[in-house]
């Protein structure tokens, strides 16, 4: 009875309280449980943040300073082949004696007798820089040569470019020729690039081993000469060879990598205000 008596005397003055009251009382309790669940949660996203975050530093820092060191890297490779076009071409016999395997862009004299029945066409491709404006300024081929010597090894010759609706005016000397270019070794395939078809004649990119097969050049370590011109002195005919100034250019030169790690430096810069000004 006495407890009876006690709930109906303090229940009767919560009811006789306006509804609204009620209403704020009930909103209070679960704002305070949801503060409640908020805070016990909060260090486990905090922690999480400067993981996910800290990480966004850490890479961009380390792209950054990636780039960074190609662009030096790069400068040396530059320096290293101004030295190397910049020496005299020296007999390709000569150059063997001392370098079985000679370096790429080691400038070498060859000569010999073309073998045109094994020619061979890679591309296509655009015409070589420095080539003068004119009409046949489209894509072409580059025109691949064996070449025969009686006191030194057969090479494979990148002749130089011709339009593709030109190929019949290739000039086919005969006889003893000789040729002054680089060693230059085969390329790296792009993702989407065609696999080279030798059985259709069909070349799509520069694998020397494999195109000297083709042509029948069974040397130990077969050889690419790509035959080279002086600046001014491409000839007219076909097919036109490369200037020698024209191998100092890269796909991607010194100074874009400097831009690329001034870019990932900046953001680096930016994530990490950005984490401190959070997560302080």
């Amino acid at each position: 009875p006495l407890r009876c008596s006690y709930f109906k005397k303090y229940s009767r003055g919560f009811r006789s309280r306006p509804r609204g009251f009620l209403v704020r009382v009930m909103l209070l309790v679960a704002a305070r449980r949801l503060a409640t669940a908020a805070d016990s949660k909060r260090p486990k996203q905090d922690v999480l943040g400067r993981v996910v975050f800290g990480s966004l530093v850490a890479v961009t820092g380390g792209l950054a300073a990636w780039q960074a060191q190609r662009y030096y890297w790069k400068c040396e490779l530059v320096e290293s082949r101004k030295r190397m076009l910049a020496a005299e071409p020296r007999a390709l016999e000569s150059v063997l004696e001392h370098e079985p395997s000679p370096s790429e862009f080691t400038r070498v004299v060859v000569r010999g007798r073309l073998d045109h029945a094994h020619q061979m066409l890679v591309g296509p491709r655009s015409p070589p820089a420095g080539s003068p404006p004119g009409p046949e300024i489209h894509s072409g081929w580059l025109v691949f040569t064996p070449l025969h010597s009686d006191t030194g090894p057969s090479v494979l010759v990148n002749r130089g470019w011709v339009p593709r609706d030109r190929v019949d005016e290739l000039e086919l000397p005969r006889g003893e020729v000789t040729i002054e270019g680089v060693v230059r070794a085969s390329e790296e395939p792009g993702s989407f690039a065609l696999p080279n078809d030798p059985e259709r004649g069909n070349y799509f990119w520069i694998d020397v081993p494999g195109m000297a097969l083709d042509a029948e050049l069974f040397e130990s370590v077969p050889l690419l000469v790509e035959a080279t011109s002086k600046p001014g002195e491409p000839g007219r005919g076909f097919p036109r060879t490369r200037p020698t100034s024209t191998l100092l250019s890269f796909r991607v030169e010194p100074t874009m990598h400097l831009v690329y790690s001034g870019t990932w430096a900046t953001l680096c810069v930016a994530s990490t205000v950005l984490v401190a000004m959070r997560f302080r």
